[in-house]
């Protein structure tokens, strides 16, 4: 099989794992919390009601994505959710939204100041700074890491009696 054949099959293989229509009966689930915009939760149909797209299978569940996505008028940023949570139905959800720029590792760093000058508290570990705002359950996590793309994650996680940091 000659390259061009090569290229193509595999064009084919990625073209059919994606998928960008919920199953049919698949109504949005509501998501626990909302941030900018964005569903912290949720299945496929809440994903793709909220402009997330371009749907494709990973390694561990379905990935969609959405382009130029603004975070407290900082950005653009690419986000994504995973479904990679089995629901009791067996249909897969997500619990949180990965925000990250695909060239530029401090296009993120702004938002450390506009998370603290909103009230944000944080505190450092190993892998990232994380940032709270009580009472709300939401929770933020910028990577600290200098190697590959800095990945900002938000969620909203069901109430945990050990600290956030």
């Amino acid at each position: 099989m000659g390259r061009p054949a090569i290229l193509w099959s595999l064009a084919a293989l990625s073209l059919s794992a994606c998928s960008d229509t919920p199953p049919v009966d698949e109504k949005p689930v509501a998501p626990v919390a909302i941030f900018e915009g964005m569903p912290l939760s949720g299945n496929k149909a809440t994903a793709l009601a909220a402009g997330f797209a371009n749907c494709a299978d990973v390694t561990r569940g379905t990935r969609c994505r959405k382009a130029g996505v603004m975070l407290m008028g900082i950005g653009p940023f690419n986000a994504a959710v995973d479904l990679d949570i089995k629901a009791e139905n067996g249909s897969p959800l997500f619990d949180h939204v990965t925000l990250w720029h695909d060239s530029d590792q401090g296009a993120m760093l702004p938002l450390k100041a506009e998370l603290e000058n909103s009230g944000w508290a944080s505190c450092l570990t190993t892998e990232a700074e994380r940032f709270w705002k009580p009472p709300s359950p939401l929770r933020i996590a910028m990577d600290t890491s200098y190697w590959g793309k800095r990945r900002l994650v938000i969620s909203a996680p069901p109430p945990d009696p050990k600290a956030y940091c």
